[in-house]
């Protein structure tokens, strides 16, 4: 038997369950960086690379990363040599965009003998609020092996309907998709959703998160820890870690027009954070504030240069934007990307 997992807390807790099999773990996150269909295996891992040593300002090598995708994709490669495989995920942005990607991939395959087999969680019942499959001990994990059930042909085109989708320059083909009946796959409407929401808003030009980070800091939240924890109460489905978080964060405060001030030793570390994390203060600018209250619009005042899923927003005005009261993506008329990028 092989288990897929998303992250390594899980991983090796399973690992201590006693439930039978390899367990390994497959992790790119898909929600950074271009996620481009129809490429090489060369290209992806040299624009996935990219991106994610990046997203480090390089404290993580891009030839690290590049065989750290190489490792899990070989391992994922040997799935034959497995009487079963078992994708283990939960409900957040994070898993459900590597869900979609891992039954793309595997449709395309010849399972042989190989039984594919799929567990998804969003709740657990003696936990008040589920977070993921990170929180749960081996006991846990090993309880709910039970329900997981063999991939089915409409999961396998749903899947392929999503991840398409995702990987679009359109990102209006994420919502067609929603328009129709994805409950057999629970959690990914949900998770698309949060998906586009990261979109620039039309009001100021942050995505969600962003905002969110503004409202938490603006609130009086100065720390990381304490910013950490009122992010995650903000979101149904916390689908970041910390570095993400930081990452967002050291953006914002690092743009031409500052919408956050960080007081620390240092930039904020994007990699292997330090246990202690007090040293750092994170407050809001006036510009910030203007920007929350939608008085200034944060792409006009910095540009933006960022993926999401198969779709490059760059310039001083980014082709699509989130309609918050609308509910729904607009097009705008983007000018052509500038130094700001």
């Amino acid at each position: 038997m092989l288990h897929v997992h998303c992250g390594d807390s899980s991983a090796e807790s399973l690992r201590k369950s006693g439930v039978p099999g390899e367990v390994i773990v497959w992790s790119d996150p898909l929600i950074q960086g271009p996620v481009l269909r129809d490429l090489s295996d060369t290209e992806w891992y040299a624009k996935r690379s990219k991106a994610i040593s990046e997203s480090t300002r390089g404290a993580l090598a891009a030839t690290t990363v590049r065989e750290r995708l190489k490792k899990q994709d070989a391992a994922l490669a040997r799935f034959r040599e497995h009487e079963e495989v078992v994708l283990w995920f939960d409900a957040c942005l994070f898993d459900q965009t590597i869900l979609i990607r891992q039954l793309d991939w595997f449709s395309r395959q010849d399972l042989g003998r190989t039984k594919l087999s799929l567990l998804t969680l969003g709740e657990f019942p003696s936990l008040g609020r589920f977070k993921g499959l990170g929180e749960l001990m081996p006991s846990q994990l090993a309880s709910v092996m039970p329900e997981r059930h063999e991939v089915t042909a409409g999961e396998f085109e749903l899947a392929k309907e999503a991840w398409a989708a995702f990987c679009s320059p359109d990102p209006t083909n994420i919502e067609k998709f929603l328009e129709k009946d994805s409950s057999a796959i629970p959690y990914l409407a949900p998770a698309l959703r949060r998906h586009i929401e990261q979109f620039p808003s039309v009001r100021n030009g942050l995505s969600r998160l962003e905002n969110e980070i503004l409202e938490v800091i603006d609130a009086g939240h100065m720390k990381l820890v304490e910013i950490f924890v009122w992010m995650d109460h903000k979101e149904e489905q916390p689908f970041f870690g910390d570095t993400f978080l930081w990452s967002f964060i050291d953006g914002l405060a690092s743009a031409k027009s500052p919408l956050l001030y960080v007081d620390g030793p240092d930039r904020l570390p994007l990699w292997n954070p330090p246990k202690k994390l007090d040293p750092w203060s994170v407050f809001i600018t006036e510009t910030g504030c203007d920007v929350l209250a939608g008085k200034k619009d944060a792409i006009q005042l910095n540009g933006i240069n960022r993926w999401l899923g198969g779709v490059h927003l760059r310039g001083r005005e980014a082709q699509w934007r989130w309609d918050e009261s609308g509910k729904k993506l607009v097009k705008t008329n983007a000018r052509k990307a500038d130094s700001a990028a």
